[in-house]
């Protein structure tokens, strides 16, 4: 596995990503997901909802929605951090509007960056199927932190 973007901004890591310079992590991959955009304040990630994501009550666990939505929150976030810094997530906020299921297709979950400072970090984002109908939403509040001086753990 790559270095957590040693040596590089967020903005620089996801777009080597993007561009397959990098593998993606492998919770990204475990479910499906995919990082397509990667902006200042913005990314989007893509995923299929599969029956392996099925909660015993046939639809896709929130869990599901609740990661795609904290890894869009988070890397928006990181796409504002130069080399150094890093941040962790203090809350995340999840709305389920409805139940995603594998008839909905591709899904697109957004995010944007509401506020940086210099301790804690905010955004927003929202998981919408093809035609732009809303499924989920959520907010994170992150605090940034700097890189540990020495060796990185893995």
């Amino acid at each position: 596995m790559t270095p957590i973007r040693h040596g590089l901004s967020g903005l620089e890591y996801f777009k080597k990503m993007i561009a397959g310079e990098f593998e993606p992590p492998p919770m990204l991959a475990l479910l499906g997901m995919k990082l397509v955009e990667a902006e200042e304040g913005r990314v989007v990630f893509t995923a299929t909802v599969e029956e392996k994501h099925y909660n015993g009550m046939g639809v896709a666990h929130g869990g599901f929605a609740a990661t795609l939505l904290d890894s869009s929150l988070g890397c928006c976030i990181n796409t504002l951090m130069p080399a150094g810094k890093r941040f962790t997530t203090l809350e995340l906020k999840v709305n389920l509007t409805r139940p995603l299921t594998k008839e909905v297709g591709l899904v697109r979950c957004e995010a944007t960056v509401v506020h940086v400072g210099g301790r804690t970090a905010t955004s927003e984002g929202r998981i919408v199927d093809s035609r732009g109908k809303l499924y989920a939403h959520g907010t994170t509040t992150c605090i940034i932190v700097e890189e540990r001086r020495g060796k990185l753990e893995p």
